[in-house]
């Protein structure tokens, strides 16, 4: 049974990152050490009062053997082995207002959000070229107040491409790990940031939890298009869009390309009800998404399902946060029944959360009480809930927890954790969620609890 299931997830794991991608670029492309025309990734996009101190390559090192890593089982937590590592690096975007530089380089700096894509993905999702007053949530979080650190991951875009066979999960957190360090340390643009948050998308959320559970070491953790529970069935679609690189013209001519273990999505493979819900889908958008799709690695694919059963979410003891789309077929249940809202477009952030208890009761059994978790679905959205319509809309919830959990000094952190856990810890935050194991069963309709959409009041 275990098996089966990890193999689905396994499946399901593609389902996680082919999402997303980059529109119109002002900027001009890139050129390459040969001095010919790179591909151009967009980003980062001009804005009103954006400056952006740093972009360019950050030097990591990525873990060359796996080393170990803790379930929630007590005395196994956090288990993190020094092991040999290979020199690489990843490619960062660090975005602000101008008033926010001006108070960091008087000794103030904001809290910063690092912004970790999914599979496929890269800068883009979080900094969409295409109509980015409406689709950026760099810009939009930048204009709240925090900077941004938006990458590319180990694999992706403009980032070091290394053998394949080291872009693992445990490999990817352990790079978000040195990027928070450095962050931290100054290392990044000349400027320490003392508060900085995990923003994921999808299987960037995956690894977002994944170095949570190990470290602990942001004041808060955002999940984006993901859930503990995966719909496996849904991936298969998006599987079938992706083959070798080397056999891709977008990506043939890449040296990184002859490792059989990365994969390129074809072109027009965004079209798919996995990832928009087309009724409140720009096309435009979705065009620019087949555009730019990025890759995946076989790794990436192999080593996802695991702390999905395994219980090590249940170490993060950092305030945690999930937000989804009503429509996401990926991570919601069946008939995507446990993100069903009746919130509307002109729902606030406490208002949506407010609608979403049944998609925080579904999944805080994944977590400690430690983490306080919560939960908001955005209605109208599928899983990739920054390139719809309302995108305005699922940043202004990110910033919403943000603000609580951090604030935009991370003036907030202490009064926060103080006050927000409300169980007692108890066995259930060390042993796994054994519910995980059982697929959700669907009932008649979908809609949140006493919606006309059809769920039954219990």
């Amino acid at each position: 049974m275990r098996r089966s299931l990890r193999c689905a997830a396994v499946v399901a794991v593609a389902l996680l990152g082919f999402a997303t991608a980059a529109g119109v670029s002002a900027a001009a492309p890139s050129v390459d050490a040969a001095g010919s025309a790179a591909r151009d990734y967009g980003t980062p996009t001009a804005a009103p009062d954006k400056v952006c101190p740093f972009t360019g390559q950050i030097p990591v090192s990525i873990p060359a053997v796996a080393s170990p890593v803790g379930t929630s089982v007590p005395g196994t937590a956090g288990l993190n082995l020094p092991a040999p590592a290979v020199p690489s690096s990843i490619y960062g975007e660090l975005c602000m207002s101008n008033d926010a530089l001006a108070d960091a380089e008087a000794g103030r700096p904001p809290a910063v959000l690092v912004l970790v894509h999914g599979i496929t993905y890269g800068t883009y999702y979080w900094d969409f070229p295409y109509q980015p007053e409406t689709y950026s949530a760099v810009n939009a979080l930048n204009e709240h107040g925090y900077a941004t650190l938006n990458i590319d991951r180990i694999g992706h875009g403009r980032s070091d491409h290394p053998l394949s066979a080291l872009t693992t999960t445990a490999a990817q957190a352990e790079t978000i790990h040195q990027l928070i360090d450095k962050l931290k340390q100054g290392q990044i643009g000349d400027i320490p940031f003392e508060h900085v948050t995990t923003v994921g998308h999808s299987y960037g959320s995956v690894i977002a939890w994944f170095e949570s559970s190990l470290y602990n070491d942001t004041d808060a953790v955002i999940a984006t298009g993901y859930t503990d529970r995966v719909g496996a069935a849904n991936a298969l679609p998006l599987i079938l869009t992706g083959g070798p690189a080397a056999l891709d013209p977008v990506t043939s001519g890449e040296p990184w390309a002859t490792d059989p273990g990365y994969l390129q999505v074809r072109q027009s493979s965004r079209n798919i009800p996995a990832l928009y819900h087309a009724e409140n889908a720009d096309p435009a958008v979705i065009e620019k998404d087949n555009e730019l799709a990025n890759t995946v690695t076989v790794p990436e694919l192999a080593t996802f399902p695991e702390p999905e059963y395994d219980g090590m979410h249940k170490n993060i003891t950092i305030p945690t946060f999930s937000i989804n789309g009503e429509y996401d077929t990926l991570v919601c249940g069946a008939d995507q029944q446990e993100c069903a809202t009746d919130a509307t477009q002109d729902a606030s952030p406490e208002e949506l959360e407010a609608a979403s208890t049944r998609l925080q009761q579904w999944e805080a059994p994944a977590h400690s009480s430690a983490s306080c978790f919560r939960a908001a679905a955005i209605p109208d959205a599928g899983h990739d809930i920054n390139l719809h319509r309302n995108a305005q809309q699922a940043f202004a919830q990110i910033a919403y927890f943000a603000d609580e959990a951090s604030g935009v000094q991370g003036q907030n952190v202490e009064s926060y954790r103080a006050t927000c856990q409300t169980d007692a810890p108890g066995l259930q935050d060390t042993l796994p969620d054994t519910t995980r194991l059982v697929p959700p069963a669907p009932v008649d309709g979908v809609g949140s609890v006493g919606d006309p959409k059809g769920i039954p009041v219990s």
